[in-house]
């Protein structure tokens, strides 16, 4: 059983990660870099104050230690699990699709990819976006799981993780967004409050 779902989750990421063209190699390469998206968090802090006013430092608070935990959490399952990312795995050896990073040399990952760190961050702030600033507006709920899909769908593109890995990632950072929005809860600050 546990062979057939390793085989299922290799087949289907050499499906994705074969979709590849050289045109798509240098844009997914810059999705999946987390230092592009800076502008992006600038622009959902700034409308995170506006919304919350003096209530935003324990919003912020909150989702920096979710994002630490999310992130801290993947880093020891994959220290524990030590399943090899496709990029490094060698019965696929010639198989994955690999992307050269701007010094030539081809973007592998460390060694270990499961579960994904950037699938568990990135959800853990989108439903801090759709908890605390995306009340009815259906728009940026979209915006926010779309981002997440495509960050996420960049991993595969760049050969580095698996389908299994992004799964996995997701269920981290959604556990510690649920998380954070516990503690809020107890500390008074409902998602509700202001719509």
């Amino acid at each position: 059983m546990f062979s057939q779902l390793i085989h299922l989750d290799q087949s289907v990421f050499l499906f994705f990660n074969g979709l590849h063209c050289s045109c798509a190699d240098f844009f997914f390469y810059w999705v999946s870099n987390r230092f592009i998206w800076i502008p992006l968090y600038v622009v959902l802090l700034f409308f995170i104050i506006r919304k919350w006013g003096k209530k935003t430092f324990p919003i912020i608070v909150a989702l920096v230690i979710s994002i630490f935990i999310s992130d801290q959490s993947c880093n020891l399952i994959k220290k524990s699990v030590q399943r090899p990312r496709p990029s490094h795995e060698t019965a696929l050896d010639g198989q994955v699709h690999l992307v050269a990073q701007p010094d030539g040399t081809l973007y592998t990952g460390g060694p270990f990819g499961f579960p994904s760190s950037h699938a568990a961050n990135s959800i853990t702030l989108a439903f801090y976006i759709i908890f605390y600033l995306a009340k009815n507006k259906k728009w940026l709920i979209a915006a926010m799981l779309g981002w997440v899909l495509l960050l996420s769908y960049s991993r595969l593109y760049l050969g580095v993780h698996y389908p299994g890995d992004l799964l996995a990632g997701w269920c981290v950072g959604t556990i510690s967004a649920f998380l954070g929005k516990f503690v809020l809860l107890k500390f008074g600050i409902q998602d509700k409050a202001i719509e």
